[in-house]
């Protein structure tokens, strides 16, 4: 064969082998792309907004957007196939679909999702009956003891505390009244007026401090018998301090303050204090028979009920921040059952509103919802599509496209629609940083990572 020849063939069946190459890259270039939309609405026809829309395809990649003010979503450049759609909205249930192809067809129907409110859920909890659970529990409250030795009966810390019965409560009074602690500092505190000459009237030696010491017990026995006992009782509240341990310092501050002035009721419900204020008075009126000195009815109502809520306060404050490390037998809050949400957990947002890549300034306030769930201990504490929202400070844009960063403020989550979760841009305690942000293939949402500012401690049946 000539050398000409050769040449030819080889010629021929190099430009066949790129030919080829061109037309495969070609094809590949123009392999269509689908695109799966839709409208979503509950089940009185309104539009819903901020409905998380997730499409996962067979290799196990997932793309994720969220509803628009109509209630539309649409996921672009998918590569065709078949898709599980799952659809998240706070308070109703999720709608989910299989094998939903990916449409290549410009202008094709969008799917039509009705949205249902979510069941209640509710929870029966087989075990003992309530006053039962209530015995069990005031054995483990009249164990507890300051530095093991100041008794600190009157606290409650169990997540879900049983009411206690009139029995109950004056079992718990009497057990105080004839502890140890208790006569030594009734002891304590007339040894101090008799070193004072408080009511001088009682006089001194044995028998002055007798007196002074007998008012001081009959003094703690009328109030805790009458407030206690009677007051409580008769109209169904509960003497206790049902201590909190949740949130910030200065949450937990406001808790304890507040609670001097409610009660909780038998029902489990917060209710006006009308059982201290009774028995304030009431035990006002009993002391002015055994103490001297002539006072008056109305400044004797006032201090009554001045020192009352004052005491409260103070006692309050002690046993909600200090107490309870120094308490010995003193249950932890069902930290073995009630999930914690910890501080620096991230969280996943997406922006529904008031904050776009296209907005360079700040000061309007942005909605998100939950990208995905969060879950602890295998129970989920908030669930996609439950609601955030904070104050847009500043927005600023990326070097790269489609990203950028924001600052955010005073950004709180819903879990669940009932517990508050505060959120922070950085993952550990420190200064304020912009968080960054970046778009979401395929829809152009803005997708964002923040973190929980604090502790959250989530009820046994939340």
């Amino acid at each position: 064969m000539s050398a000409r020849r050769v040449s030819v063939i080889t010629y021929t069946a190099m430009h066949a082998v790129v030919l080829t190459l061109g037309l495969a890259g070609e094809a590949a270039v123009a392999q269509p792309t689908g695109s799966i939309q839709g409208n979503v609405t509950d089940s009185s026809g309104s539009s819903i907004l901020g409905a998380v829309v997730t499409v996962e395809g067979a290799d196990g990649n997932s793309r994720t957007t969220v509803t628009d003010q109509e209630g539309t979503f649409q996921i672009s450049s998918l590569p065709p196939g078949d898709y599980h759609v799952k659809i998240s909205a706070s308070g109703l249930a999720d709608w989910t679909a299989s094998n939903v192809p990916a449409s290549t067809v410009p202008g094709s129907k969008p799917l039509q999702i009705v949205m249902q409110v979510a069941p209640s859920v509710t929870s029966v909890t087989v075990g003992l009956a309530p006053e039962e659970l209530a015995e069990e529990q005031l054995k483990q409250e009249t164990q507890q003891r300051v530095l093991g030795v100041l008794p600190n009966y009157f606290v409650a810390y169990e997540s879900h505390p049983a009411p206690l019965s009139p029995k109950q409560k004056f079992h718990l009074s009497l057990k105080t009244l004839v502890d140890p602690a208790t006569f030594a500092a009734v002891g304590i505190t007339a040894g101090i007026q008799q070193g004072e000459n408080s009511y001088y009237q009682f006089g001194q030696g044995s028998e002055g401090y007798a007196k002074r010491f007998g008012a001081a017990y009959g003094n703690a026995a009328t109030n805790l018998l009458i407030t206690s006992v009677a007051a409580d009782s008769l109209l169904h509240q509960d003497p206790r301090y049902f201590f909190s341990g949740k949130g910030s310092i200065k949450h937990r501050a406001w808790y304890a303050v507040e609670s001097a002035f409610r009660a909780k009721g038998d029902n489990g419900k917060w209710q006006p204090p009308y059982a201290g204020l009774l028995g304030a008075v009431a035990g006002a009126e009993v002391s002015n028979l055994y103490y001297p000195g002539s006072r008056s009815q109305h400044s004797l109502i006032g201090r009554a009920i001045m020192f009352h809520f004052a005491g409260l306060i103070g006692l309050n404050l002690t046993e909600e921040l200090f107490l309870k490390k120094l308490t010995s037998h003193a249950r932890g809050q069902s930290a073995a059952t009630a999930p914690v949400l910890r501080e620096g957990t991230p969280v996943r947002l997406i922006a529904v509103e008031g904050f776009s890549p296209e907005q360079a300034g700040g000061g309007q306030t942005a909605t998100f919802v939950l990208a995905e769930d969060l879950i602890k201990n295998g129970k989920v504490l908030a669930r996609t599509g439950d609601i955030a929202s904070g104050l847009v400070t500043q927005v600023v844009a990326g070097s790269a496209p489609r990203t950028g960063s924001v600052a955010l403020t005073n950004v709180t989550l819903r879990a669940g629609g009932a517990i508050n979760v505060p959120l922070r841009p950085n993952q550990v305690r420190g200064n304020a940083v912009r968080v960054p942000y970046k778009e979401l293939d395929g829809s152009g949402k803005v997708e964002l990572t923040l973190f929980v500012a604090a502790n959250v401690e989530f009820p046994d049946n939340q």
